[in-house]
C-alpha cells in the first residue's frame, strides 16, 4: 500500500514539472539575458540588387549638326526598366568631362515611362518637351528645326545603341481634359507649326551621328571647301603618339592656306583598333597648286578618339602632302 502511494506521488510531481505554476497548459516562458533587448528584430525584405551598366549616350557636338558619344556608367535597378534609367541619364545632360557636348532637352523635361512592344520602344515625355528653348527667337528657323531633330534622334540613337530596339515612338503627356492622341505632332519640328499630323515611329539616322567613317568624310569635305573654322574643331587637342598639343587657330589657318588645294578625294577602309582609340583609312586625293593637278594614291590617315569625339592630328591630316 505504501509503495503504491509513493508511485502516485512521483507521477504527480512529474506532471507538475511539465506545466509550470501560473501558466496554462501549452504556454511558453522565456527569461531575458541581462543587458539584452527582449524585442526580436523584424525580418527585412532583401534589398534590390542594383547593377552598374556601361552605356553609350548621344549629345550634340558643339554647334555642329551632329551627335557624338559619351560613355557613362549608370546604376540600374531590377525594379525599373533599363530603358527608363538610360533615358533619365540622357536627359540629365553630358558629364562634366565632356565639355564639347551639349544637352538638347528643354529645362524640366522628364521621362515618365517606357514600354517595349516587340522591337519598338514607346517613350512618354512630360509636356516640357513642347515648351521650346529660351533662345528660339534669336536663332534661325533652320537651326530650330535641326535642334529638335537632334533632340529626338539622341533618344533613338541612345536606345538603339544599348538595347534590342529598332524603333522609338515618342508620346507626350496630356493634361486637363485632353483626349487626343499622345503621339508627338509634326508641328514639334517647326517645319509646319500648324500641322496636327502625328509623328510615327522613328529609326536611327546614321547621317546625324559622328561615327569614325562620317567624321573622316566630314574632315575631307571641310578641307575641300576650305572651311577652316569648322575643320579646326576636328583637329585633335593632343597628338596621342607625341603628346604635342594642337596649334592655335591662327597658325592652323596659316598652315592650311600654304598647302595645295584639295580638289577631289576618295576614302576607303576604316578599320578600328581593338581598344577603339584609332581608326585607319586609305585616301586617294587630287590636289591643285599653281594650276597643276596632282593625284596621290594610298595615303594613310588615322583618326584618334578623344573622349567620345573622333578627331585627326594636324600631322596626320597634312603629313602625306609634305613628303610627296
Amino acid at each position: 500500500m505504501k509503495k503504491r502511494v509513493l508511485i502516485l506521488l512521483l507521477c504527480a510531481l512529474l506532471l507538475t514539472s511539465c506545466s509550470p505554476m501560473g501558466l496554462p497548459m501549452g504556454g511558453t516562458s522565456a527569461t531575458n539575458v541581462p543587458g539584452t533587448n527582449p524585442i526580436l528584430p523584424q525580418a527585412q525584405a532583401p534589398a534590390a540588387l542594383d547593377s552598374r551598366e556601361t552605356a553609350t549616350l548621344y549629345f550634340r557636338y558643339l554647334s555642329e549638326p551632329f551627335l557624338a558619344q559619351e560613355t557613362r556608367s549608370i546604376t540600374h535597378s531590377p525594379s525599373k526598366p533599363y530603358e527608363l534609367s538610360l533615358l533619365t541619364e540622357l536627359l540629365s545632360g553630358p558629364g562634366s568631362h565632356s565639355a564639347d557636348l551639349t544637352a538638347l532637352f528643354p529645362a524640366g523635361t522628364q521621362v515618365l515611362s517606357t514600354v517595349t512592344q516587340g522591337r519598338t520602344l514607346f517613350v512618354t515625355l512630360s509636356r516640357e518637351i513642347l515648351s521650346g528653348y529660351p533662345d528660339d527667337a534669336s536663332i534661325t528657323p533652320k537651326e530650330q528645326q535641326l535642334r529638335r531633330q537632334l533632340c529626338m534622334q539622341s533618344i533613338v540613337a541612345t536606345i538603339t545603341e544599348n538595347c534590342d530596339i529598332d524603333q522609338v515612338q515618342i508620346l507626350v503627356e496630356q493634361t486637363g481634359n485632353a483626349t487626343g492622341s499622345l503621339r508627338l505632332q509634326e508641328s514639334y519640328f517647326m517645319a509646319d507649326p500648324q500641322s496636327t499630323a502625328l509623328v510615327g515611329t522613328m529609326s536611327r539616322n546614321e547621317s546625324l551621328l559622328l561615327s569614325p567613317g562620317s567624321t573622316m568624310e566630314l574632315i575631307c569635305h571641310l578641307w575641300r571647301s576650305r572651311d577652316w573654322q569648322r575643320l579646326y574643331q576636328y583637329i585633335a587637342l593632343r597628338d596621342p603618339s607625341t603628346g604635342v598639343e594642337r596649334v592655335n587657330y591662327r597658325d592652323f589657318v596659316t598652315a592650311m592656306e600654304n598647302l595645295p588645294m584639295l580638289s577631289a578625294y576618295e576614302i576607303s577602309g576604316g578599320s578600328v583598333t581593338q581598344d577603339g582609340t584609332l581608326a585607319t583609312y586609305s585616301l586617294t586625293a587630287t590636289t591643285l597648286k599653281a594650276s597643276r593637278e596632282t593625284t596621290h594614291q594610298g595615303c594613310i590617315l588615322r583618326l584618334c578618339r578623344e573622349g567620345g569625339i573622333w578627331r585627326i592630328t594636324l600631322n596626320q591630316l597634312t603629313g602625306w602632302l609634305e613628303v610627296l
